[in-house]
């Protein structure tokens, strides 16, 4: 029986890391198997390491080898990337529950990123919960990005796990879909909880 777990990444895990990018980026894949999902950044082992050190990546394991994993980082976080720039100018004018994405402390979510054979697991929805238990209380909300040309995970982005599409942006001839949702606020440790009953 196989042993499915969630933890932050931790060095030993960047090969794996690097070996599910690779074999998931887009132009790595031939057009066919593009229609089950694919990635559309690649991250170099610095990249990785300075997410990992700072908000961390979140990797599912299956009988300890990383099979999928979803990475965070801050928005101030220069990675030189044209679609993260397309996305960041458009926070002053796409709005999220009546505010625009400025007035929120956010992150960004993803990229996110399955084996081909571990799909259809729920694993992406134990990644999303147990990135938005660690991250509870620092941020308000979290900020995702999709290709346009990648129905199968903006579905399971949008109809899977309930975020929010609030606009769209326009790179190099490429459409990428912002999507958004509530990181909950941290809730109270043992040693609160303990004062206030006492």
């Amino acid at each position: 029986m196989s042993s499915v777990a969630f933890r932050r990444a931790v060095a030993k895990d960047y090969t794996d890391i690097l070996r599910l990018q690779s074999a998931n980026y887009v132009a790595n894949l031939l057009e066919h198997e593009r229609e089950e999902g694919f990635l559309s950044a690649e991250f170099t082992l610095q990249q990785i390491d300075e997410m990992a050190r700072d908000l961390g990546i979140t990797v599912v394991t299956d009988d300890g080898i990383v099979i999928g994993y979803l990475c965070a980082f801050r928005r101030d976080l220069d990675f030189g990337s044209a679609v993260l720039a397309g996305m960041f100018d458009t926070y002053d004018r796409v709005q999220f529950e009546g505010k625009s994405l400025d007035s929120y402390d956010s992150y960004v979510y993803g990229p996110v990123c399955i084996g081909r054979a571990q799909r259809r697991r729920g694993l992406l929805r134990g990644l999303y919960e147990t990135q938005k238990k660690d991250l509870a209380g620092r941020f308000e909300v979290g900020v995702a990005f999709v290709a346009r040309s990648n129905p199968y995970s903006l579905q399971a982005h949008a109809a899977g796990l309930g975020m929010t599409e609030v606009g769209d942006f326009e790179v190099n001839r490429n459409r990428y879909v912002i999507l958004v949702f509530r990181v909950p606020a941290k809730e109270p440790s043992q040693e609160a909880l303990s004062r206030v009953i006492e």
